[in-house]
């Protein structure tokens, strides 16, 4: 009896300090994993923030390129026709959404939705103001109508898209 009780006394506290090791070793990989996390999410966010900053700048400009003042500044030209007008500056609205729709991926989902409106609701606006009008008219006189029918409208979708973009973007910081 002696020999088990002497066994019991070795073998118990062995047993209490493999566990006490096992703990602290637990503890211990517990907080290096938790730390190597958050390093590796601060790694990340280091490399996605210029990218999504740099997506919502490029869509920023996309809404200041295809408001309907600047459209009109930047298209209109001497000696087009209404038709002209109204087919470059559709195509020129199409070819800006295309070259950005791969921006889609880092902004909110109602940002995007509200960007595809605003998209449609311009190219709206260009051709009911070109069905205003006889196709072979000139150009300055579309523009004119156009520029009133936007302001007509007080609802300037563009502006409150790029309110939406910077207040998106600042939500990053």
């Amino acid at each position: 009896m002696n020999v088990v009780f002497q066994t019991v006394l070795l073998v118990v506290p062995s047993l209490l300090v493999i566990f006490a090791v096992y703990l602290m070793l637990q503890n211990f990989l517990q907080i290096e994993t938790e730390k190597n996390r958050k390093l590796l999410a601060i790694e990340n966010r280091k490399i996605a923030l210029p990218v999504q900053l740099q997506a919502y700048e490029r869509l920023a400009l996309l809404m200041e390129r295809i408001a309907p003042v600047a459209l009109v500044l930047r298209i209109s030209r001497p000696g087009l026709t209404v038709l002209q007008l109204q087919q470059e500056m559709v195509s020129s609205i199409h070819s800006e959404f295309e070259h950005n729709l791969s921006q889609q991926i880092y902004v909110s989902a109602d940002c995007w939705t509200l960007i595809k409106s605003t998209v449609a609701e311009t190219i709206r606006l260009v051709h009911s103001t070109a069905g205003q009008m006889d196709p072979e008219s000139d150009a300055a006189t579309f523009s004119a109508l156009f520029i009133q029918n936007v302001l007509e409208l007080n609802n300037n979708q563009t502006e409150q898209t790029l309110t939406l973009l910077r207040s998106e973007a600042s939500g990053l910081f």
